[in-house]
């Protein structure tokens, strides 16, 4: 009988949890994606590389 009364609880707890996370996905995706701003970085300063530059060695490796 205390199996079943338990059971009972962690099913109720269960669904009450996946209502509650449904309700609030639902809630959440009704709002809309809200504006961003526009990414900055670094590439957007005049390019990726610099004018001129070829091949970069970044190795700290000493070759022979």
């Amino acid at each position: 009988m205390n199996r079943i009364v338990i059971a009972a609880l962690a099913a109720a707890a269960a669904t009450v949890t996946s209502w509650s996370i449904a309700r609030w996905l639902d809630r959440r995706s009704a709002l809309g994606a809200r504006p961003r701003a526009p990414l900055e970085s670094w590439e957007n300063e005049g390019g990726a590389l610099a004018p001129g530059l070829g091949i970069v060695e970044t190795s700290q490796v000493p070759h022979q």
